[in-house]
């Protein structure tokens, strides 16, 4: 393919789709394999020619596009997409966004909102050295509660758990 005909075709590829066949184009997309014009022209011939693999090609494409959102009114040019249920953000600069007041009722629940999660129980997170923690502080359920589930994490050190245990219990009673 000469240059001349290469750049018409980068620069109305829509126009330029079908004076150009598949196969050229596939063998452009070889030498050029990140140009995302020649990935959406393959699409777009894929879509018209109703082609078997048009879902792996439109995965390939959607790989190397750099809006996905191009691509489906590439395929589907009349749809439009309802925007109801979007709200419109405000943008400030970093000044005016400073001195923006927060209300007070979103700075209460955003407080009592990470209260909550601070003091909710994460198994997950559970060590020994959590579980020593309870224990001098007093939380003996919640250090019996840790030591079984670190008896489940660390079936090896089971046995030592369990003696952890048990001196809680007795300090318990």
């Amino acid at each position: 393919m000469e240059k001349q005909i290469f750049n018409n075709f980068i620069k109305n590829p829509k126009q330029n789709s079908e004076s150009i066949s598949e196969k050229e184009i596939k063998s452009l997309k070889e030498k050029f394999p990140y140009c995302e014009i020649l990935h959406n022209i393959l699409l777009l011939k894929a879509h018209i020619n109703n082609d078997i693999n048009f879902n792996e090609i439109l995965s390939k494409t959607s790989l190397y596009s750099s809006d996905r959102k191009s691509l489906f009114y590439l395929i589907h040019p009349k749809t439009k997409i309802k925007s109801g249920n979007l709200k419109k953000k405000t943008t400030y600069d970093f000044e005016n966004w400073l001195q923006k007041p927060i209300s007070k009722n979103k700075t209460q629940y955003l407080i009592k909102k990470n209260i909550k999660k601070s003091v909710e129980h994460n198994d997950t997170l559970t060590t020994e050295t959590l579980a020593e923690i309870y224990v001098e502080q007093g939380h003996y359920e919640r250090a019996i509660q840790a030591y079984k589930i670190l008896c489940l994490k660390y079936p090896k050190k089971s046995s030592f758990f369990a003696n952890r245990i048990e001196e809680i219990k007795n300090k318990l009673n």
